[in-house]
């Protein structure tokens, strides 16, 4: 990345991203668990939690959401499902550029340092997943 775009960010925040995605050493910190109940009358204040867990921590735990445990324990299953696929199966739903929805693989660089992730994702954005969902054969249950 070059000196010039790296000025580009204007915020502080965004400049901590200049540190993400380097080799290094890990360091133990303790996860931010997130409570989003009240959220209509807590909007700023959680929203301010989420960006600094996101922004220093990079993970957070959300907690009184109502979402029943089956539910979720239903989504992670499913997740599991998806990624034993084959990969020749998933690189049928390929990330479509500028929609942030499809599968990818090793293909996605952090924009302010250049540096390549090393995992494979699968980002579901409702609205721009025509094409995009496994077949019932492929994965039985999936939303297609």
């Amino acid at each position: 990345m070059t000196t010039q775009s790296n000025a580009a960010y204007g915020l502080a925040e965004l400049k901590k991203e200049l540190t993400f995605g380097g080799i290094g050493a890990t360091k133990a910190r303790d996860i931010p668990r997130i409570d989003i109940s009240g959220f209509d009358k807590r909007k700023a204040e959680i929203a301010e939690q989420l960006w600094t867990a996101s922004t220093e921590i990079g993970f957070f735990q959300l907690i009184n959401h109502s979402i029943p445990q089956e539910l979720i324990d239903e989504a992670f299953a499913m997740t599991e499902r998806f990624f034993a696929l084959p990969h020749e199966t998933k690189s049928r739903y390929p990330l479509v550029k500028g929609t942030n929805a499809g599968w990818e693989y090793k293909s996605q660089g952090r924009p302010s340092t250049g540096i390549p992730d090393q995992k494979e994702s699968y980002q579901i954005t409702l609205p721009r997943m025509a094409g995009l969902w496994p077949t019932g054969d492929e994965l039985p249950g999936s939303r297609r």
